[in-house]
């Protein structure tokens, strides 16, 4: 019998390592309430874990003793009213649950994350998926893009790395109230794996502290970073600058408004980490995270908003 049980495992694990080398995975959630009826909201939430940003320590609020628990509770609450939470600069990210799988039916758009994306001002966030594989209930199995339609282009960087530094607050930039364009790049110190560094601004509408602070003294993120090349400044009048941020075509994040076709997801277009299309028949957690290193002079830093998801199964 215990012979029987050890060609058995080997079977499966030779079957595994066959599959692993193909284009396409296999990968097949299970619902804990099978038989519904589901929420169409977000009801968890795992981590919060904004990059610095001017909406930071507010949306949600901190407050002193708050620690990721308790902000990840203030997120949650935020979420299932689809409130908006701010996730930072670049790298900043939240990860959700449901109470049900968001089913894929291939061809089909599966779910939109919802931002505050309107005309000529975009601020997307990269979207990852994950199935609760080992049915724990936790989102520490395998994450899979969404592969956008920047994906593939030469300007995007995969595994980007940033760190951030909390800045000494009594030598924060004081912007003058006067001069709504003026701005102040000296405040929150950064440096990526690709050799730059420079500072995240502070503008004259949002005074609080922009550094996460129930955070360490440095935190860093690592991910898909889009180009910042669509994110400019319109106006020939240097005195009245007009920033715009236009958008992808599809595939992100608080990219388009919530009701454009272009907002819709489909799970279809996930992939594992070497970039190999795979097969989900539905997925149980939401990862989005800031996809942009960018600043829009005196509007401050290109930070992904959520409000939450909508399962487009559930009618």
């Amino acid at each position: 019998m215990k012979r029987r049980f050890l060609l058995a495992g080997m079977i499966t694990a030779m079957i595994a390592a066959s599959c692993s080398k193909s284009k396409d995975q296999e990968a097949t959630p299970v619902d804990p309430e099978p038989t519904g009826p589901f929420l169409n909201k977000v009801t968890k939430v795992f981590e919060y874990s904004p990059a610095p940003g001017q909406f930071i320590n507010t949306l949600p609020a901190w407050n002193t003793g708050d620690d990721d628990k308790k902000m990840a509770a203030y997120a949650l609450d935020a979420l299932s009213k689809e409130n908006m939470i701010s996730l930072g600069g670049f790298g900043g990210y939240v990860v959700m649950g449901f109470d049900h799988t968001i089913k894929n039916v291939p061809g089909q758009y599966s779910f939109v994350v919802l931002g505050n994306a309107f005309t000529n001002f975009a601020e997307p966030g990269v979207i990852s998926v994950s199935v609760d594989k080992n049915k724990n209930g936790l989102p520490d199995d395998e994450w899979f893009e969404i592969a956008g339609s920047e994906y593939n282009s030469s300007k995007t960087i995969k595994n980007y790395q940033i760190t951030y530094y909390k800045p000494d607050e009594t030598k924060a930039p004081v912007i003058d109230p006067d001069d709504a364009y003026s701005s102040n790049k000296n405040y929150i110190k950064w440096k990526d794996n690709q050799g730059d560094s420079g500072y995240l601004v502070k503008n004259v509408f949002h005074d609080q502290s922009y550094y996460p602070q129930w955070k360490g003294n440095s935190i860093t993120f690592i991910g898909t970073k889009l180009t910042a090349a669509n994110v400019k400044n319109t106006s020939s009048d240097p005195g009245s600058p007009y920033y715009v941020s236009l958008p992808f075509s599809w595939g992100y994040s608080d990219n388009v408004s919530n009701d454009d076709p272009d907002a819709k997801i489909k799970i279809d277009w996930a992939v594992d980490k070497n970039g190999n299309s795979v097969k989900l028949t539905g997925i149980n957690f939401i990862k989005v995270q800031t996809g942009q290193r960018a600043e829009a002079g005196w509007l401050g830093e290109i930070s992904t908003e959520v409000l939450g998801v909508k399962d487009l199964n559930l009618k």
